[in-house]
C-alpha cells in the first residue's frame, strides 16, 4: 500500500507526543510493505469553510426550538447558532461550492493514495465539560479536532485507533482515511492496524501497572 501520512493540522499545533506516537506507529507499516510519503492537504482556510457549515446549521437547527425550551442548551451551541443566523445565502452557496471542490481534490488524492493516515487528535485528553483544556489559550473545540472536520468536510470514510499512551497515561489515537465509499476497505486496515500497535499500549499498562 501507498500511504499519505497527514501530520500538519488546518488549525492550532500538534502536541508533541502525540506527534511522537503517531510517528513512532509509522515504523509498523514496513511490516505489511506499505511505504509512507508526508503530504498536505489540498484547499485553503479549511476551518472558514467547514464553520460557514457547521453554524448555519446550528442555527437551523436552533430555529426548531422554541424560545422557552432553549434554557438548557449549551452555551456554546447558542453563540455559534447566533454566528450562523448571520450568514447570508451567497456567502453559504459559494462555501458549498467550496467544499465540493475540497472533495473532489481530496478524491484525486485518494487516488494517489491508497490511505491518508494521521493524528486522531491535536492535543492529550482533558478534563471533562470544557470545550478547550483550562489556560490552553484555545477558544473553541475546532482548534483541537483539526484532524477530524476536513473529513468531515471531504466525506471520505475514517476510523480512529489506539497507537499508544502520553508519559500521563493517556491514549494517543491514530486516524484512518480511505477513498470515498471504501468504508470496508478503511475497517479492514483499521483491524489490521489495532492488532499492530496493541504492544504499543499494552507495554505502558504492563511496565506502569503491572
Amino acid at each position: 500500500a501507498r500511504v499519505g501520512y497527514w501530520s500538519k493540522p488546518p488549525s492550532g499545533v500538534l502536541d508533541e507526543e502525540i506527534a511522537a506516537a503517531v510517528s513512532h506507529a509509522l515504523t509498523y507499516f514496513s511490516a505489511f510493505g506499505a511505504t509512507v510519503e508526508p503530504i498536505d492537504l489540498p484547499g485553503g482556510d479549511l476551518l472558514d469553510l467547514f464553520q460557514y457549515h457547521w453554524f448555519t446549521g446550528a442555527a437551523a437547527r436552533l430555529a426548531l426550538i422554541p424560545e422557552n425550551e432553549r434554557a438548557g442548551i449549551d452555551p456554546g451551541f447558542l453563540e455559534i447558532a447566533r454566528a450562523g443566523a448571520a450568514f447570508d445565502a451567497k456567502a453559504l452557496v459559494a462555501a458549498q461550492l467550496q467544499r465540493g471542490e475540497f472533495g473532489a481534490a481530496m478524491d484525486r488524492l485518494l487516488d494517489t493514495y491508497d490511505f491518508i493516515v494521521s493524528p486522531g487528535a491535536s492535543i492529550p485528553a482533558f478534563d471533562v465539560g470544557l470545550e478547550v483544556p483550562s489556560g490552553s489559550g484555545l477558544s473553541r473545540w475546532t482548534e483541537w479536532a483539526a484532524f477530524s472536520y476536513p473529513i468531515n468536510l471531504s466525506q471520505q470514510p475514517a476510523c480512529v485507533i489506539p497507537c499508544g499512551m502520553t508519559a500521563a497515561g493517556l491514549p494517543v489515537g491514530f486516524q484512518i482515511v480511505g477513498a470515498r465509499g471504501d468504508d470496508a476497505q478503511v475497517l479492514s486496515a483499521a483491524a489490521d492496524l489495532e492488532a499492530a500497535f496493541r504492544p504499543l499500549t499494552q507495554a505502558f499498562r504492563l511496565k506502569d501497572f503491572a
